[in-house]
C-alpha cells in the first residue's frame, strides 16, 4: 500500500499536472450532488484500505445486507407495473385505471386529492377549488365502488398513501371488498399509512402526532390479526428529501421512523419477525447516481447494525431491509420537459444499481400538469427497458468492489449514523416531528441548494444552462371541469339516500371509542370506523368526529 501511495503521488506531480496545465479543471472542488461529500479526483485501494469484505459488504442476502437482501439480485427480479395515479371524479379516475390495467398494469396505488387527505368532504369550504384537480376525489364507500366498478380486485394489488387517514383508507378497502363480494384472502392491498411524513414533507396532516402514530398503529395491529397478508405500514422519505434533507439525512430520516413505527406495532403485541418483511424503507432517487447508489447500500448496512441492537436479534427478517422508491419528481424541470425522461432513466438506473425492491417513477409531463396516458406507461416501462435490455440485472450489485463507490457508501453511513445519532438525542422521531428538526435541516438544505442554483454553481440544463429561447410544444394533459360539481351533487344525494339513522349510530359508536383512545392510547378504533363507512359516512364526517376528540396538530405550538 506504501508504494501506491508513493506512486499516486508521483502521478499528480507529473501526469495530471501536466495535464491541468493544458485542460484546467471545471471546479475547484467536486461535490456529490447533496454536497455533503467532497470527491476526489481518483479512488484507489488507499481508500478503502481498512475495508473488510466480510464486515462491510459481505454477500448478497447475508448480513449486513450491503449487497441487496436477495441473494440473486434482478436475476430472479420481475419488476410490476405500478401505477399510482388519480385525477377528478371517481369515473374519471375509473377510465384511467381500466386503461392502464390493460397496458399490463399489475397494480393501482390511489392518489388522493387534498381534501381527502386532510379529512374534508368535497363540499367543504376549504376544499373548493381542490377537488379532484390533481387526483381523485373520494368522499364515501360509494365513491370507492365507482372507482373500482369493473376492475378485478381479486387480480391486481391495491393500495393508497392516505396517510393520517389511514384507519378510515384500510376500512374503505376491507368495506369494499364485502361490498363487491370477494373474500379479503383473495385482495391484496397495500397502506403506506406514514403520518410522519406529513409534518415535514407534504404538510397533509390533521391530528397532532403521538395520535397520528397512533391511529396508524391501530391499522399496523388490526392487519396483523386480520389481514396478514396486507400491507399496512410503510415509512416514506421522498418528500423529505424532495424537501431538502440529504442523502445521509434521508437515510437517518426514514431509519428513525421506521423504528418509531416498529416500537409503536410491538407495544401492541405485534410481532415484528412478521412485520418488518412486509414493510421497507420508501426512498427517493436524486440526481447524483453514485451518491444514491451508495445511499441504497449504506441504509441498509447501517439498518441492519442498528435493528441488531436496538431490537437485541440476529434475525434476518428484522436485519434485512427492503427499500422501495418513488424517484426525483423534485428533480423534473417545467422548462424543456422532454428532458426529464433522460432524468428519470438515471433515477431508475440507481435504484436498480443499488438494488432495490420496488421502483415507481414519475412521467416526464408531472412538472405541467396531471401526466398524460402515454407519459404514466412510458415511465413505468422506463424500468423494463433498463432490466431486460441493459444487462444491468445479470449480476448482483454490479458496482460493489468499485473504490468509488466503497468509499462513499462508507462515508455516507458515518455520516447517516451520525445524523440518525442527533435524532435520538432529540427523543426520536416523533420528537424531531414536534421539535422541529426535521423542517429546519430541510429548510436549510434546500435554501443551500437554490443558492447553488441561482448563482449558478449547481446547472440544471434547460433552467440555467442550455436554456432555449422558445419552449418546444408538448401536449399536456386537460382535467374534467365539471368533475367537481358531479362529485358535490354526488355527495348530497347520497346524504338524502342513505339510512341516516344507522349513519348517526355508528358515528355515535365511533365517537365513543374515540374518546375511550384518548385516555388508553392502545385503544383501536379500526372496527367502529369500518361500521362507519359501510354505513356510508363520509370520510369528512369521521374525522370531523375524530377532530373533536382528538383535537388537531398545531404548528405554531412547536415553531
Amino acid at each position: 500500500m506504501s508504494q501506491l501511495k508513493a506512486d499516486h503521488k508521483f502521478w499528480e506531480k507529473n501526469r495530471l499536472k501536466e495535464s491541468l496545465k493544458r485542460e484546467p479543471e471545471l471546479k475547484e472542488k467536486f461535490r456529490t450532488g447533496g454536497g455533503d461529500i467532497v470527491v476526489k479526483r481518483l479512488y484507489t485501494p488507499s481508500d478503502v484500505d481498512e475495508l473488510s469484505y466480510e464486515r462491510d459488504i459481505g454477500f448478497p442476502g447475508q448480513f449486513p445486507f450491503t449487497r441487496g437482501i436477495h441473494p440473486s439480485g434482478y436475476r430472479a427480479h420481475v419488476e410490476p407495473l405500478i401505477y399510482y395515479s388519480g385525477f377528478g371524479s371517481p369515473e374519471n379516475a375509473n377510465e384511467r385505471y381500466r386503461k392502464l390495467i390493460a397496458q399490463g398494469g399489475t397494480s393501482i396505488r390511489l392518489a388522493l386529492d387534498l381534501p381527502t387527505q386532510i379529512g374534508y368532504d368535497s363540499d367543504h369550504l376549504l376544499a373548493q377549488g381542490e377537488v379532484g384537480k390533481v387526483c381523485v376525489a373520494i368522499d364515501s364507500l360509494a365513491d370507492m365502488e365507482r372507482i373500482f366498478a369493473g376492475i378485478p380486485l381479486e387480480k391486481i394489488e391495491i393500495g393508497t398513501t392516505g396517510n393520517c387517514i389511514g384507519p378510515i383508507m384500510l376500512s374503505l378497502y376491507m368495506a369494499l371488498a364485502e361490498k363487491t363480494g370477494i373474500h379479503f384472502s383473495k385482495m391484496s392491498a397495500h397502506l403506506q399509512n406514514d403520518p410522519l411524513k406529513e409534518y415535514t414533507g407534504r404538510g397533509t396532516y390533521i391530528f397532532p402526532v403521538k395520535m397520528a402514530v397512533s391511529l396508524a398503529a391501530d391499522v399496523v395491529e388490526f392487519c396483523s390479526k386480520n389481514l396478514p397478508h396486507w400491507l399496512p405500514q410503510f415509512p416514506c422519505t421522498t418528500q423529505m428529501r424532495w424537501g431538502g434533507c440529504s442523502a445521509a439525512q434521508e437515510v437517518a430520516f426514514g431509519i428513525a421512523n421506521l423504528i418509531a413505527y416498529l416500537e409503536a406495532a410491538s407495544e401492541r403485541g405485534v410481532v415484528l419477525e412478521d412485520l418488518v418483511p412486509k414493510m421497507h424503507w420508501h426512498a427517493t432517487a436524486d440526481n447524483d447516481l453514485f451518491e444514491e447508489v451508495a445511499k441504497f447500500r449504506a441504509g441498509r448496512r447501517l439498518w441492519a447494525k442498528i435493528a441488531s441492537q436496538r431490537f437485541k436479534t440476529k434475525d434476518p427478517r428484522i436485519l434485512a431491509l427492503r427499500i422501495t422508491n418513488w424517484t426525483g419528481s423534485h428533480r423534473l424541470t417545467a422548462q424543456q420537459p422532454l428532458n426529464n425522461i433522460v432524468r428519470t432513466s438515471l433515477h431508475v438506473l440507481a435504484c436498480m444499481l443499488g438494488g432495490v425492491e420496488e421502483i415507481h417513477s414519475p412521467a416526464h409531463d408531472e412538472a405541467l400538469a396531471l401526466p398524460t396516458l402515454q407519459a404514466t406507461r412510458l415511465s413505468a416501462v422506463t424500468k423494463h427497458i433498463i432490466q431486460y435490455e441493459t444487462g444491468l440485472g445479470n449480476t448482483v450489485d454490479p458496482l460493489g468492489g468499485s473504490y468509488y463507490m466503497e468509499s462513499l457508501t462508507n462515508e455516507l453511513e458515518k455520516q447517516a449514523h451520525e445524523e440518525f445519532k442527533k435524532i435520538q438525542r432529540t427523543g426520536g422521531a416523533i420528537a424531531a416531528v414536534e421539535n422541529g428538526y426535521y423542517l429546519k435541516e430541510m429548510a436549510d438544505g434546500m435554501y443551500k441548494y437554490q443558492k447553488e442554483v441561482e448563482s449558478g454553481e449547481r446547472m440544471i440544463i434547460g433552467v440555467n444552462k442550455d436554456e432555449l429561447p422558445e419552449e418546444l410544444p408538448i401536449e399536456t394533459f386537460a382535467g374534467d371541469p365539471e368533475a367537481e360539481r358531479r362529485q358535490v351533487e354526488r355527495l348530497n344525494r347520497l346524504r338524502e339516500e342513505r339510512d341516516n339513522e344507522l349513519v348517526g349510530k355508528t358515528l355515535g359508536e365511533l365517537r365513543g371509542a374515540a374518546r375511550e383512545k384518548a385516555i388508553r392510547n392502545n385503544t383501536n378504533i379500526v372496527a367502529p370506523i369500518l361500521e362507519a363507512v359501510k354505513a356510508y359516512a363520509t370520510i369528512g364526517k369521521i374525522c370531523s368526529v375524530l377532530r373533536d376528540v382528538f383535537g388537531e396538530y398545531e404548528p405554531s405550538r412547536y415553531f
